[in-house]
């Protein structure tokens, strides 16, 4: 019997790689430190709040990523949402139109990555410590499971940092050292009644924000008023060990500012610090693989730094490890 090949991540690259492994026969077991698949795709759903706190929305260019988003479409996965944007800058606020489609995951985001890893085997908030490659196959130690193995082949499809970590002593993480990540810090608002604001997202190009999204606007959401909040790179960075109620309060304060409005108390508010949100810049290596260590790397750092890249990423994988012997 084949062995099984492991995956370590279940965000859209690994997933991705999953779902295209498994279309192709071939045995698969996924582990994630989160407690949900979908890594930066992802949904706050915890004590009433519904928020897509991570990528706010994807497009599709290439072909083959077209026909995986006609598919979502088809079974009700994916819908197009089409917000009113502006750009919100030093000059004040202007209009933006544009006649490209922007698509998000019904109920949220992490639907997307729920989806591709349908029917898989999937295990969250599991941290792999450490690996081992013995005798042609992979071994993978946990931090309170035992050893599990062997594998196949090993995918990671981890931020460049962790993989560089847990992964030290192979050549193939290499490429991925010079990978630098900026965090990026994640404010998420309800309020009990709608705000007098005329748009649905905004690409703020001044002060400490970056975007901003009425996040109850998206198709498929519960109705209420919910606001996204982006910190921007510079802000992020800077403000990356302050406590987080301050963050949160600074934050506040420019989303009131750049909207013009009085304060008002949010009903319900959330911060969540992403520590590897962008990839500045990413690779366009696809993948990153050693065919004799049957180790590969990917993700959207390998491949664009967007959604599309990422899924892109996950099915080079799959092709790559679908030709091991």
């Amino acid at each position: 019997m084949d062995l099984p090949i492991a995956i370590l991540g279940a965000g859209i690259a690994g997933a991705a790689a999953a779902r295209e492994l498994h279309r192709r026969g071939r045995s698969v077991q996924v582990y994630d430190k989160g407690r949900n698949p979908g890594g930066r795709a992802a949904t706050r759903t915890r004590e009433g709040a519904h928020f897509d706190h991570g990528a706010q929305y994807f497009t599709a260019r290439d072909p083959r990523f077209l026909d995986q988003v006609e598919a979502w479409r088809a079974a009700g996965v994916v819908q197009e949402w089409q917000p009113r944007l502006v750009a919100i800058d030093a000059e004040g606020t202007r209009r933006l139109e544009t006649r490209e489609r922007r698509w998000v995951g019904v109920p949220g985001m992490r639907e997307l990555a729920t989806n591709l890893l349908h029917g898989i085997e999937l295990e969250c908030s599991q941290r792999v410590v450490g690996v081992e490659h013995s005798a042609g196959a992979w071994f993978l130690d946990f931090r309170n499971e035992a050893r599990r193995g062997p594998f196949a082949a090993l995918l990671c499809t981890l931020p460049p940092a962790q993989a560089v970590e847990l992964l030290a002593n192979e050549v193939v993480v290499d490429p991925a050292r010079s990978v630098q990540f900026g965090p990026c810090w994640a404010l998420m608002l309800g309020f009990d009644q709608a705000l007098p604001i005329d748009f649905d997202g905004a690409f703020v190009n001044t002060g400490p924000l970056s975007w901003i999204a009425r996040d109850s606007s998206k198709p498929g959401r519960p109705a209420g008023e919910r606001w996204l909040v982006h910190a921007g790179p510079v802000f992020s960075q800077e403000s990356f060990d302050l406590p987080p109620a301050e963050v949160e309060a600074r934050l506040l304060a420019a989303f009131y500012s750049i909207l013009e409005l009085a304060p008002i108390a949010p009903a319900q508010s959330a911060l969540h610090r992403w520590g590897y949100a962008l990839a500045q810049p990413p690779l366009e290596l696809g993948i990153i693989a050693d065919d004799q260590r049957r180790i590969a790397l990917g993700g959207d750092w390998c491949h664009g730094s967007r959604i599309e890249g990422a899924w892109l990423s996950g099915c080079l994988l799959a092709e790559w490890a679908s030709k091991l012997a």
